[in-house]
């Protein structure tokens, strides 16, 4: 005998429309949330949604075999419930969504959630004052999720009174999204002139000129201009995906415009 769950979600007053999510059984459609997946039920069997229960991660992969069309309700760890109609089709029109936590159909209770300080300052919203295709809106809504995450620190490097962190990379499809952290603790302003990212081999005896491979930016997501003393800033490059050798490092250098201090962080 199946377990039967009844789920009771506050709902506002005007209900939203339902989006309907396409799968089929060649192709893996993933959903990012905005917070860790907690529960997720599909009304039919022949849809399935596969997510991480022990590590609370906030993604989950969709697929499908014919049938039916049915639903998709995903409850996420801060007490959001999402609701979708599934359908199956050969032809997927996107196999990645982004979602929002305007696309909430409501709370399971209304209690209180606890909120996270924020290390970096208040990250500003991007004013979209003009149509851009659905590929960089889709970048720019996944550097506003990778900077939204409780991310891990890889490296850390002080230098001149500032810090330079390399955070969790997050890869997806082609693109890798490379999250950076910068802090002023000197007297004095920081003015960014340049930020490369590259691949070192580490290995000796090689020329220089071979040594370095720049991994060009492809986007660049809330990058200041000016770090003030005493603030910090969280920021994204997205740049083509790659995969570090045996022998390889990660190096990010960051160049202070009219000014001679350089940081740079080494990741293996």
């Amino acid at each position: 005998m199946k377990k039967i769950i009844l789920l009771v979600v506050a709902l506002p007053i005007f209900g939203k429309a339902q989006e309907n999510l396409y799968a089929n059984e060649s192709h893996v459609v993933t959903l990012f949330f905005p917070s860790p997946i907690r529960q997720a039920l599909t009304g039919a069997e022949h849809f399935t949604f596969s997510y991480n229960r022990d590590s609370g991660q906030h993604f989950g992969i969709l697929q499908a075999n014919k049938g039916d069309d049915s639903n998709l309700l995903v409850l996420t760890a801060d007490g959001r419930a999402y609701a979708y109609g599934l359908s199956y089709s050969k032809h997927l029109p996107i196999t990645h969504h982004f979602i929002e936590v305007g696309e909430s159909i409501g709370r399971e209770t209304e209690t209180k959630v606890t909120s996270i300080p924020l290390v970096c300052d208040t990250i500003p919203k991007i004013e979209l004052t003009k149509r851009i295709d659905a590929e960089k809106e889709m970048v720019v809504k996944g550097a506003e999720y990778v900077l939204g995450r409780k991310t891990e620190i890889l490296k850390t490097k002080r230098k001149n009174g500032l810090i330079l962190r390399l955070k969790e990379l997050f890869y997806h499809a082609d693109q890798v999204y490379v999250e950076l952290e910068i802090q002023n603790r000197s007297e004095i302003d920081f003015e960014l002139d340049i930020l490369e990212i590259y691949r070192v081999n580490g290995k000796k005896g090689r020329r220089s000129s071979h040594q370095k491979l720049e991994l060009k930016s492809i986007f660049k997501y809330n990058q200041p201009h000016i770090v003030r003393s005493g603030h910090g800033h969280c920021f994204v490059h997205v740049v083509p995906k790659f995969t570090l050798g045996d022998s390889e490092k990660l190096l990010v250098e960051l160049h202070e415009k009219k000014g001679s201090r350089i940081v740079k962080v080494h990741w293996d």
